[in-house]
């Protein structure tokens, strides 16, 4: 190949300087003679013949040099390929000593650990090994900023979520709650893929707790590697149910032809348990946060395992799971595992009869395991996420907290949780319904478990003033005329207005067994939630929201001597998503 680029950049530069020569050759050949002093007669019509036929050679020498030219830029581009190629191409050191010093430079890597500690296995010494192929790449723009290879083997996609907001309580509900601005969440999302068959998903997130990784997770799907797309249908029209699971919102595109069927996801993810939680991400929320029960008792995220998928053309949706057991964890203290299960089912998602029942859910899920933990969580609110226990005192000034466990309760003992969900999404109206419930033990001296029981309902309306329609709540929705001016036409965005009540139940256990102390702390709460949604764009979203939350005995407001039986927020959120 050396040879072969050698001889092709020579025999271009001869090729070009023997063109060039002829040119000039003859150009001097077909330039007139010196005019004589005494021109006979006539001379003026030869003189004017023979400057038309100069002419047209000159045209003639023109239109040859720009064919050169050309020819010249060819072969300097295809000598450029053909250098890209030989980087590219693993080649046998012709010099004895060229290969001596790579084995020993890859010797030395080997020995020292270097060829897979992070990039510089990949980045030293040009290999001898084979390498993947170059793909041309190009960037794209809609959910988020996508880098992909032109054969859409390979992706990259980088998403945001940036939520800021004002949380401001009456007067009298002050004490531990403060009206303060907070940044709730600033996450961000790298997904992708490495062929159709290898997916992964990481998130950065910032919220309640301190910066960490929130997501970090791989997905194979099997049946998608040993499926040949080359006469592929179009995408399927219809909403994946699985497409918000433990994603974010912003799922990983799926393509033509993906197959979804089986796939198996492993690394820190959401818990199958509550569609309210597995099937909503944090971004796409119709009120700020989520009902009492999902709030406090969900899963949460975990270290696991888990096969999920769509079967009976997507009426159908599973996912079974393997998982460490704390709730927004990183790491087991123990060595048994919960296993989670989750059903949803779309019984008349394509019949043409029954259109308006196309999109009603139906689901149902279960968990359970033998835990060792520390508390998660350690205290009970109307209107945050999950947080640790480190960061317990920022969400009580943040959200009213009803219940407190003492410092010394650890959770010990058998936990199974259930629940059952039923959701439908016609044109521009969204119902969901669902139901959870189950039991955790406790103890007070890490020996003997107690049993609390708990259980907890919700139920949300969200309705479209403006026309939008929606199959589920997965990414922002796409006003019909965002607000401002489209092309000349001005718009109001897209207006949701919603309404939702949810309650809690702890069993008297809680306090029977010494978990908490019944003087200031309730172990039933109801709270309603009232607002409205403004949709911008498909990225932005204004939220505002009233909270109104009772209590079934009074709660301390942190303030000596001052206690609560209802506490209202008041929420106005701003929310950037792409």
């Amino acid at each position: 190949m050396c040879a072969l680029l050698f001889k092709t950049r020579w025999t271009a530069l001869v090729c070009s300087w023997i063109g060039w020569t002829v040119l000039l050759a003859g150009i001097s050949l077909a330039a007139p003679p010196a005019a004589e002093t005494d021109a006979p007669d006539g001379f003026d019509q030869d003189q004017a013949e023979t400057a038309n036929v100069f002419s047209d050679d000159m045209e003639r020498v023109r239109q040859r040099i720009a064919e050169l030219e050309q020819q010249n830029q060819s072969l300097h581009t295809r000598l450029q390929r053909l250098e890209v190629k030989r980087s590219d191409t693993p080649q046998a050191a012709s010099d004895p000593e060229d290969s001596q010093r790579l084995n020993s430079a890859r010797s030395a890597r080997e020995a020292g650990g270097v060829e897979a500690q992070g990039t510089e296995g990949r980045t030293f010494v040009r290999e001898l090994d084979s390498k993947p192929p170059r793909r041309p790449a190009k960037v794209t723009f809609a959910e988020g900023l996508e880098f992909g290879s032109e054969d859409g083997q390979f992706k990259l996609t980088f998403h945001n979520l940036t939520q800021a907001e004002y949380r401001g309580f009456p007067p009298d509900d002050l004490g531990n709650l403060q009206d303060q601005f907070f940044i709730p969440r600033q996450r961000w999302y790298f997904t992708g893929q490495a062929t159709p068959a290898v997916e992964f998903y990481t998130v950065i997130n910032r919220g309640y707790g301190s910066l960490d990784v929130l997501d970090a997770f791989i997905t194979l799907n099997p049946l998608e590697a040993l499926t040949d797309h080359s006469s592929s249908a179009g995408e399927n029209e219809y909403g994946n149910p699985l497409g918000a699971q433990g994603t974010g919102g912003r799922t990983i595109n799926r393509g033509k032809g993906n197959d979804s069927r089986l796939r198996f996801r492993v690394g820190r993810m959401k818990t199958p348990y509550l569609y309210e939680y597995f099937s909503i991400s944090e971004g796409d929320l119709i009120s700020p946060e989520r009902s009492l029960y999902a709030g406090n008792l969900a899963g949460n995220r975990q270290d696991g395992a888990m096969f999920l998928g769509e079967l009976f053309e997507e009426r159908f949706s599973y996912a079974i799971g393997v998982f460490n057991g704390p709730r927004r964890s990183f790491h087991d203290y123990n060595s048994d595992k919960d296993i989670y299960l989750y059903l949803n089912m779309r019984p008349f998602l394509k019949v043409e009869e029954l259109e308006c029942l196309n999109y009603l859910n139906i689901g149902a899920c279960i968990n359970g395991g033998n835990e060792r933990n520390p508390t998660q969580p350690s205290i009970f609110t109307t209107a945050s996420d999950q947080s640790s226990a480190a960061n317990d005192a920022v969400v009580q000034s943040l959200s009213p907290t009803f219940l407190a466990f003492n410092s010394n309760v650890t959770e010990l003992g058998r936990r199974e949780q259930w629940s059952g969900s039923l959701v439908w999404f016609y044109k521009s109206l969204t119902l969901l319904s669902e139901y959870g419930g189950g039991y955790q033990g406790y103890s007070l001296n890490q020996k003997t478990s107690q049993p609390v029981h708990f259980d907890g309902f919700t139920v949300h309306a969200a309705y479209f003033l403006t026309g939008e329609q929606t199959t589920r709540r997965v990414n922002l929705v796409r006003p019909i005329h965002r607000f401002g001016y489209d092309n000349g036409q001005f718009g109001l965005g897209a207006w949701e207005i919603q309404a939702r009540y949810s309650n809690l139940h702890l069993g008297r256990e809680v306090f029977n067994a010494g978990f908490a102390d019944p003087l200031l702390w309730a172990n039933q709460a109801e709270a309603v939630d009232l607002g409205v949604n403004w949709y911008w764009n498909f990225y932005t979203k204004i939220m505002f929201d009233w909270q109104h939350a009772t209590y079934n005995k009074p709660i301390t407001s942190g303030t000596p001597g001052h206690y609560l039986t209802t506490t209202d927020l008041f929420w106005l959120r701003f929310q950037l998503f792409f």
